[in-house]
């Protein structure tokens, strides 16, 4: 039977989701077809925030979870989740827990701070616009 460091496996897949281009091997070296969903998340991300980063700032591992605490950082400047590019710096707190089997991630959850992403990514809106209203 294979050991896998989990620990290990994370801080790796965290540096080569960092570097553009995400390629197809990535994926499937990193993401078992049993997480599609963070498969997408990852590529609704980039599309709207080429080239983010998790920044890493406690990996915890016990047993096949691995808990990060990050600050993600990143440049707006693609659509994201209905938000037109907004030039935005965007700098947001969260922390997620992934579940590894085989040396790959099967299922993940996070939690970020949503009010403040969702300030940060929002497009101010110019005052004679409000004053209009």
């Amino acid at each position: 039977m294979h050991q896998f460091d989990n620990r290990q496996i994370i801080i790796d897949y965290l540096e080569a989701f960092r570097t553009l281009p995400i390629t197809e091997e990535k994926f499937e070296r990193f993401i078992s077809e049993r997480d599609p969903e963070l498969r997408r998340h990852v590529e609704v991300f980039q599309a709207g925030v080429p080239g983010y980063v998790l920044e890493p700032h406690d990996i915890i591992a016990e047993g096949n979870k691995v808990v990060v605490r990050f600050t993600f950082h990143g440049r707006h400047t693609g659509e994201l989740m209905g938000f037109p590019p907004s030039g935005n710096e965007l700098n947001v707190s969260g922390i997620i827990i992934y579940e590894l089997d085989g040396g790959k991630i099967i299922q993940h959850w996070m939690e970020f701070d949503v009010p403040s992403f969702m300030q940060q990514i929002a497009t101010p809106v110019p005052a004679a616009q409000v004053m209009a209203n």
